[in-house]
């Protein structure tokens, strides 16, 4: 179970915010999400975090049916601007993931809420217009791809497609799988006999960002540690 001092402490420490900042994200957040979610993962929910993180979820509206309404709600229960309030509950939702993977890997959450599950920037790091994660420029592109060998694509979408025997592509695809319990996401997976496509992307600016970057890495990581002795890209 997530201890209520130590999460509000570290989804502070985390952001750069005060630990009753904090406290109150977590709140709205936990809140949020209780409600957006179904049974009896809603009870899941509850199960796993202290009373006290819970104590909104009469308040909030939901349930959210995207990523800009849950943004919304805990927006309006904290008080705090949207941008503002995006990055907490990008804070609340990373370190619930890291606590309680398992919990947040199984969480059934309407339309793009699941990226919200990102690790934002000390001090909020780069956002968007609207908040969002931005989408890489060119250059951002370029020097990722280069660190990417085994990607191709473009602003959309990158993809990396894999061969190997029934058995081992079954071991791969479960340990890439395993990043959701991990990072709160995974990549798609288009599978065609022995080959698979694996596709990362953020689809609440339906392009690739630093998120997608840095899941990819963590891909290629998952494959390597498979020790599957994969084809040539």
């Amino acid at each position: 179970m997530v201890q209520h001092r130590d999460f509000v402490t570290t989804v502070a420490d985390h952001i750069g915010v005060t630990v009753d900042e904090a406290r109150r994200a977590a709140e709205a957040t936990i809140a949020a999400l209780v409600r957006t979610v179904d049974e009896p993962q809603r009870q899941q929910v509850l199960d796993a975090v202290p009373t006290l993180l819970a104590e909104q979820v009469d308040a909030a509206p939901g349930p959210a049916w995207d990523e800009d309404d849950f943004v919304a709600e805990v927006s309006w229960l904290t008080g705090t601007a949207p941008e503002e309030a995006r990055q907490r509950v990008q804070a609340v939702l990373y370190i619930l993931s890291r606590q309680e993977p398992e919990l947040v890997g199984e969480l059934e959450l309407p339309g793009d809420i699941r990226d919200l599950i990102s690790d934002p920037a000390p001090g909020g790091g780069v956002t968007g217009p609207h908040g969002q994660t931005p989408p890489l420029t060119d250059d951002e592109l370029a020097a990722a791809l280069v660190n990417l060998p085994y990607w191709t694509g473009g602003h959309r979408a990158l993809r990396r497609t894999i061969q190997l025997p029934e058995d081992n592509l079954r071991r791969v695809l479960d340990l890439v799988e395993g990043l959701r319990g991990e990072m709160g996401r995974a990549p798609d997976v288009e599978r065609d006999g022995d080959t698979a496509t694996l596709t990362v992307s953020t689809r609440s600016v339906d392009a690739v960002t630093r998120l997608d970057v840095d899941l990819a890495h963590r891909v290629d990581d998952a494959i390597a540690d498979a020790g599957a002795g994969l084809a040539s890209p």
